[in-house]
């Protein structure tokens, strides 16, 4: 088990693909599981039509904006921890996306293809 992995959920509570509670439950398990788990349940009163934008399955989040918002405070979380990472960048399909990480020199380079 990895315990560098950092789950971070933005999940509607009227979300149509997938119930809220059934992500509730899936982050609850993590937790149990030893994970660093935050879940952020969206309702109304935290669209703001910027960062989250509707109700809908993604909550109309741009992915830029979560990148920006989110993987600052991972990487904070992340330092000091020993890396396993033998390349100096790693890749995650999302979609029809790539996000690439990259270390150049000394900084983190987000690439999207």
């Amino acid at each position: 088990k990895n315990k560098n992995i950092i789950y971070v959920s933005y999940h509607s509570d009227k979300d149509p693909l997938t119930p809220a509670n059934f992500k509730q439950q899936t982050m609850q398990i993590l937790k149990i599981l030893g994970y660093d788990v935050s879940l952020n349940l969206i309702d109304e009163n935290k669209i703001d039509g910027k960062f989250i934008k509707n109700l809908d399955h993604g909550c109309g989040i741009p992915d830029k904006a979560l990148f920006r918002k989110e993987l600052p405070l991972m990487l904070e979380k992340l330092q000091g921890r020993k890396s396993f990472m033998q390349e100096n960048s790693i890749s995650y399909p999302c979609g029809n996306k790539v996000f690439t990480f990259k270390d150049v020199e000394n900084q983190l380079k987000l690439i999207i293809n």
